[in-house]
């Protein structure tokens, strides 16, 4: 999607939310990401969203003004979907800073786009110092959609699951059905989230035991 993409349905959704007089809502953006120095199939909570030099901002172009806003999410959130994880044994989950960039290629240091202007002894460097500033994954949408829920004081999270380790290559090698499987982590942990706080996931629980020992 990209950073003007989820720019563009933010300002859209959050409008109808001011008009449907909704109070109290929760963002969540679930989806695919790079990984950082962690295994294909992690899955990533942000804490804090960075842009390209590791800083917590996003830069906003207004007018002919650079206006720099904060891209921290809710820590209590956070750590609220760390717990939840935590039930779930089938992968592993972590908390981390996710580098958000406004091209797939060349700004992510890719060396496979059709442009490359720098060796993969660079781009190696520029990952490391990277994964040194507490980058654990890569992708295209989260400074922006920090910044636009916290201006707008929304409770926002951003959960990603790594295709691939970026300091072992640039290519995802998973066969497809590998990655399906992967996609579905993040949405595996989002719905135990939500039945958790809608007051479900006890009942589902016990109705999933009736069922086994009515069988």
């Amino acid at each position: 999607m990209g950073i003007p993409s989820i720019s563009i349905m933010l300002h859209e959704l959050i409008k109808l939310l001011h008009h449907a007089k909704c109070r109290d809502v929760t963002i969540i953006r679930i989806g695919t990401s790079g990984g950082l120095g962690i295994d294909p199939g992690t899955v990533v909570i942000t804490d804090i969203a960075v842009d390209s030099f590791f800083k917590a901002r996003f830069e906003q172009v207004i007018l002919d003004n650079i206006v720099v806003r904060s891209t921290e999410l809710d820590k209590d959130l956070v750590e609220e979907l760390l717990n939840c994880s935590k039930e779930i044994h089938d992968f592993p989950t972590l908390i981390g800073h996710t580098m958000c960039t406004y091209d797939f290629y060349e700004g992510q240091g890719r060396l496979d786009g059709a442009l490359c202007s720098f060796s993969n002894e660079k781009k190696l460097e520029y990952l490391k110092r990277a994964y040194d500033a507490g980058v654990r994954n890569i992708e295209m949408e989260s400074t922006v959609f920090a910044a636009i829920c916290g201006l707008c004081g929304l409770k926002a999270a951003v959960v990603c699951v790594a295709l691939l380790n970026r300091l072992e290559g640039d290519q995802i090698k998973a066969p497809h059905e590998v990655l399906v499987e992967y996609q579905r982590r993040p949405q595996h942990l989002i719905s135990l989230f939500i039945k958790k706080r809608l007051g479900l996931y006890n009942q589902m629980e016990l109705l999933d035991n009736a069922f086994f020992l009515n069988n």
